[in-house]
């Protein structure tokens, strides 16, 4: 049975909120950020990681190598990693490629300053994705401010994020 991403997230903030974390995350896969390389996160990762991001607001779009619509966002994407520095706006690009080879192929003929993720299937299954790109931005108590398919022009984003950095 497939969890509704706002209850997963309604719940994810509750166990963060309540220090909990270690209790509902179970042993996941550890998730170390580093710009511009790839790792794999299943849900207990994506967990560790929005809580260790708690106080920021948290973009997070899953994408693939193979969308074009999402190949466009990903220099709207570096624009906003440009414009807010790391302590204000985590941003996650999630693929949701196949395969790890895919991914590195892609990073390799046209790198980023995003951190970019492989999802595992767990994951998008979780977040309910259907169509990509799907974005979510979290505020900083990890509440879903924005949720939508599609790609969208910098300003627009800017503009949702600039509320939320300031709040």
């Amino acid at each position: 049975m497939k969890t509704h991403p706002k209850i997963l997230l309604t719940a994810l903030a509750l166990c963060l909120s309540l220090g909990l974390l270690a209790a509902c995350s179970g042993t996941g896969e550890k998730a170390v950020k580093k710009a511009g390389t790839l790792e794999t996160l299943d849900m207990s990762a994506v967990e560790k990681h929005f809580a260790a991001n708690k106080g920021k607001t948290t973009f997070v779009v899953f994408w693939a190598t193979w969308c074009p619509a999402c190949k466009t966002e990903l220099p709207v994407l570096e624009q906003l990693r440009a414009k807010y520095p790391a302590d204000k706006l985590d941003i996650m690009a999630v693929s949701v490629d196949d395969t790890a080879e895919a991914m590195s192929t892609f990073l390799k003929s046209r790198p980023t300053t995003l951190d970019v993720y492989l999802s595992k299937s767990d994951v998008s299954s979780e977040f309910g994705i259907k169509s990509i790109p799907a974005l979510y931005i979290l505020d900083k108590e990890g509440k879903v401010a924005f949720n939508s398919s599609g790609a969208y022009p910098f300003e627009m984003l800017d503009s949702v994020i600039e509320q939320l950095v300031k709040g």
